[in-house]
């Protein structure tokens, strides 16, 4: 199989960052994919990474049927994470510094935590997350950082 030049770069901070067990990076949305053996570890999860054209997808899989998918852009940086499963993921941990924005909509939001669907869309930031007992998915992604060319869809 051929692989690009960013792909084997990834792969390689996806598996220093595993084997160094270093809790504290995190690949949160809009950080560095170094953080995703971290998301790993915290997540009880396995990891399969793929390369594709326009971005590199980062599969975790978790113990209990959660699956979070990290997206990464040529530059490195997480740009999209969807998820889907019996729960919700860590979102804190998967949204990063975003994550007060996040809450802070949220919580303007009518009958906020009474919602099946969530969609909070800002100029920085779109989160859209739905679902009902054990089976929840979600989908947040910079509208700024998608490579040119690539479909929402294609995050989904």
């Amino acid at each position: 199989m051929f692989e690009t030049h960013h792909g084997k770069m990834l792969r390689l901070l996806i598996l220093a960052a595993a084997c160094m067990g270093a809790p504290a990076a995190r690949a949160a949305l809009g950080g560095s994919a170094a953080g995703i053996g971290a998301d790993a570890a915290q997540l009880h999860g396995s990891l399969q990474a793929s390369q594709g054209a326009a971005f590199s997808t980062v599969t975790i899989t978790t113990d209990n049927g959660i699956t979070v998918r990290e997206f990464v852009d040529s530059s490195g940086l997480v740009f999209a994470v969807n998820w889907s499963g019996p729960a919700v993921p860590d979102l804190h941990g998967l949204l990063g510094e975003y994550f007060a924005n996040y809450t802070q909509v949220l919580s303007a939001l009518p009958n906020a935590g009474r919602q099946r669907a969530i969609h909070v869309v800002t100029a920085g930031l779109v989160v859209l997350s739905g679902g009902h007992l054990r089976a929840y998915s979600g989908l947040a992604y910079l509208p700024v950082r998608i490579p040119a060319g690539v479909a929402i869809e294609a995050l989904r």
